[in-house]
């Protein structure tokens, strides 16, 4: 249900779970009598990042109350059921699984303060807990984000756990790091043991997050990328015109995403399995076609079109066979927006001309709603287009590459995906750089003369 706000739409159950869980959270603070002005710090950080900063990746109002309520249960259980210091709160491996999910270091910042602050204040009110775990805990986030290794978690687990001892001693000892005396041992302990131990649970846990959340995290990416994946393996098989259109389409949506510092990863993953549909029907698909031959002549623009459509739905229906991470379904239903397929609309148009057949012509839709499956949508018309180039050279690269990010732009299709126009040029830029590359010319070597000479002398003597 959906309620007006000074003239904006406001989603009434998210509005109702956001004050639901505002005023459980109120009372759990009003009960262990924690100080309120953590709460309203934190809820003022959020709104600004949320509607004044407009940040990405930020989870929907559930997810958040989640995350919330899981951030005020550890510290409650540890300090209070498990009677465990302060400095074994697993504030560490909290704040690195929310970077996992979400690549977003603010969104991190946030989440640390509260349930650092939040662990010091149910600890006594200890100041010293509460910054010893904001720096270890934002030492963890920076060394997590967009890792690609599972090592690379547990040695950021480390390295967070020896800040957080190092800040906790300093604080405890009052010392400078210029003296140091009686090393604590048991602390260390604790703070390794609280960095270690909290990042093997975050790989434990990720993908029961990752589901929970449908979010994908570049670990999992990693493992999608693998061509020994069913549906990529089948997809090479056959459809391998498909599989090679995949992976020029990849190329260049890793390097355009990487040029506006957008996921890369997250691109180029999508870009495989975008059109995954196509196997269903490959010889329907002229990348696929053998010996040119035109399997469409026969048929009616409107069963063409039919044809074409439904590699978008079979891809779904496919991803989801194959348990897909949501993020990568985006890709295969969004990739086309609501493109025309035009080549059919022409012939319809020819055949029918007085018919109104555009909006029959169109994809289903919905149009990219991020960056990165925008990328991939620019990138497979821009790879489609190029085939067709007669001479590619560089000007006539450019001119086709702006041509289609214009059009694309004027049809709003990129309107729902939050490219700015700075970005939008980038993207171009870094499109007509790798095609430059994949259709560069080659010199005419010269053959050998004399070693045909050689070969000629010889056929000769053996004649002779």
């Amino acid at each position: 249900m959906k309620i007006s706000i000074v003239g904006k739409e406001v989603n009434f159950n998210n509005l109702f779970i956001g004050l639901v869980f505002f005023a459980s959270v109120g009372f759990i603070f009003l009960i262990y009598a924690i100080d309120f002005s953590l709460l309203i710090i934190v809820l003022i950080l959020f709104i600004y990042a949320k509607f004044v900063r407009k940040l990405n990746n930020l989870p929907s109002y559930l997810n958040l109350s989640i995350l919330g309520a899981i951030a005020i249960l550890i510290p409650l259980f540890t300090v209070v059921t498990f009677k465990i210091s302060g400095y074994g709160v697993a504030a560490i491996g909290f704040v690195m699984l929310v970077t996992l999910l979400f690549n977003n270091l603010e969104f991190s910042f946030i989440l640390a303060l509260f349930i650092s602050f939040l662990s010091a204040s149910i600890d006594g009110g200890n100041f010293n807990v509460g910054v010893s775990l904001f720096a270890g805990s934002m030492v963890g986030a920076m060394l997590s984000y967009r890792i690609r290794r599972r090592f690379q978690v547990i040695r950021a687990g480390f390295f967070a756990g020896l800040i957080q001892f190092i800040v906790a001693f300093l604080m405890e000892r009052e010392q400078s790091f210029f003296v140091l005396s009686g090393l604590d041992f048991n602390l260390l302990k604790l703070c390794l043991l609280n960095g270690v131990v909290s990042s093997f649970i975050v790989l434990g846990i990720l993908p029961v997050f990752e589901y929970i959340f449908k979010v994908v995290t570049n670990i999992s990416l990693l493992e999608l990328s693998d061509f020994n994946h069913p549906l990529l393996r089948k997809l090479i098989l056959e459809a391998p015109g498909t599989y090679q259109h995949s992976l020029v389409v990849a190329n260049l949506s890793e390097m355009a995403t990487e040029s506006i510092g957008a996921n890369s990863l997250l691109a180029r993953v999508g870009a495989y399995y975008h059109d995954i549909g196509k196997m269903v029907k490959p010889d329907y698909f002229v990348e696929n076609l053998v010996n040119y031959r035109d399997v469409h002549k026969n048929l009616k623009p409107s069963m063409s079109k039919l044809i074409i459509f439904n590699h978008v739905k079979d891809g779904v229906d496919l991803a989801v066979k194959h348990h897909l991470n949501p993020k990568i379904v985006d890709f295969i239903s969004q990739h086309h927006g609501r493109t025309l397929v035009y080549y059919f609309y022409q012939r319809a148009k020819e055949l029918e001309p007085e018919g109104k057949h555009e909006e029959e012509y169109r994809y289903p839709g919905p149009r990219p709603q991020i960056k990165e499956i925008a990328i991939v949508a620019l990138a497979d018309a821009i790879e489609a287009l190029s085939r067709t180039l007669e001479e590619p050279n560089p000007s006539r690269i450019e001119e086709m590459v702006r041509e289609v990010v214009k059009k694309r732009f004027m049809e709003g299709e990129l309107d729902e995906s939050n490219l700015t126009l700075k970005e939008l040029e980038k993207i171009t830029q870094s499109f007509i750089r790798i095609l430059n590359a994949i259709f560069h010319t080659r010199i005419n070597y010269p053959k050998d003369d004399g070693n045909r000479d050689n070969k000629s002398a010889k056929s000769k003597e053996n004649k002779s």
